[in-house]
């Protein structure tokens, strides 16, 4: 009986240390498959970005050089009426005194008939000697009365014949001085062109009878010419001091250097401009192997102007409203707001932020909030143009 209880015993104890056994192992077996099915499902699906996204392109502050293009007519800078001083017949015209035509300084235009003046001189040359005989006699003649009165202590000066010294002296003076105006005239029967110009007009002929001062033609100076041009007044404020050098002037295929000069003082009433002058020396290059330029010819001139320090340059097309979009560093997009300093062409140029670790936002959100969170795109495009200063 005893024997009969204790396998009882052992058989019952025996079978629960299986249960318990199997029951630890279907435990971890479960668990294994949870950690190992919990993973995969977690890898399967990762978290979602929703921040939307922008294109942004660096940001480059420089310092512009401003620039102003200006257009104008090129125009004679002097011009002369031709005329002579004396009245005579035109005896002979220079092949070159046409319309069109180009003299030199000291050129001869035309002559009048020089016999008559000619002849003055000769009669003037007779009076100076007569007045410089009459001079020597009454010099002879005073010398032998300071002889004669030189012991009588009651001398007049006119015994002495002194006051017909003077008046022979004067009279010499006058001849000479008469000789001089008649050679004067005798230069004067020649019309020399006072600078390098061209004959803008001629209206006498060969053989012609003319007065004095009678007009008979004119000439331009073509020493240099000038540009007026008309400046805006948006545009004054960033001209240096005059005057400005090393000015573009351009047409067509023709490109020269000239001189912003001045301000000629006046404003057009209609708009407002003032008109500044450029000037360009040697226009038709009659002293250098250059193209000429002609005067009437409509030119393009491109002036630097100051040059403005710490600035933006950007395209007009991310202006809006005088505000740009920008991102810092922690991607968060940045409403920045400035001034207009200056447009040119596609380009506004505004003063810088402070914080320059910017880029500039291209492409923004749908909707775009100061502050937004945002995950960037970058472009591959420079924003300032080739030939900025920096």
């Amino acid at each position: 009986m005893g024997i009969n209880k204790n396998k009882s015993y052992y058989h019952t104890h025996t079978r629960r240390l299986l249960v318990l056994l199997a029951v630890l192992i279907l435990g971890g077996s479960a668990c294994a498959a949870l950690l190992i099915f919990g993973k995969k499902e977690v890898a399967v699906s990762p978290r979602i970005d929703t921040r939307p996204t922008v294109v942004t392109q660096p940001l480059t502050i420089v310092d512009y050089r401003t620039k102003l293009s200006l257009s104008g007519v090129l125009q004679p800078s002097e011009q002369t009426d031709i005329a002579f001083e004396l009245s005579g017949k035109i005896v002979w015209l220079n092949g070159k005194f046409i319309e069109g035509g180009i003299v030199k300084k000291g050129e001869v235009l035309a002559s009048l008939d020089p016999f008559d003046y000619k002849t003055e001189v000769k009669d003037r040359q007779a009076n100076l000697a007569l007045a410089q005989a009459t001079l020597s006699e009454e010099l002879a003649k005073a010398a032998v009365a300071k002889k004669e009165w030189a012991h009588n202590p009651n001398t007049t000066e006119l015994a002495l014949r002194k006051p017909q010294v003077a008046s022979a002296k004067a009279r010499l003076k006058a001849a000479q001085a008469s000789l001089e105006q008649a050679n004067k005239n005798l230069l004067r029967t020649k019309y020399y062109a006072p600078y390098d110009a061209l004959v803008t007009n001629r209206s006498t002929g060969l053989g012609q009878v003319v007065s004095k001062a009678q007009a008979l033609g004119q000439l331009v100076n073509l020493s240099y010419g000038e540009m007026h041009v008309p400046i805006a007044g948006f545009d004054r404020p960033f001209l240096p001091t005059l005057p400005i050098t090393n000015v573009q002037v351009s047409t067509d295929s023709i490109k020269r250097t000239g001189t912003l000069t001045r301000h000629t003082g006046r404003f057009n009433e209609q708009t407002r401009m003032a008109y500044y002058v450029v000037r360009i020396d040697d226009p038709y290059a009659l002293h250098s192997d250059k193209t000429p330029l002609f005067f009437g010819q409509f030119l393009q001139a491109n002036v630097d102007g100051i040059t403005l320090e710490n600035v933006l340059k950007i395209p007009q097309a991310q202006l809006k409203n005088k505000a740009v979009w920008l991102l810092d560093e922690s991607q968060t997009l940045t409403k920045y707001s400035a001034p207009v300093l200056r447009q040119e062409q596609d380009f506004a140029l505004i003063a810088a932020p402070k914080k320059q670790r910017y880029q500039l936002v291209t492409r923004l959100p749908e909707y775009p909030q100061h502050g937004m969170l945002v995950k960037q795109q970058t472009a591959n495009v420079q924003l300032a143009d080739k030939g900025d200063n920096q």
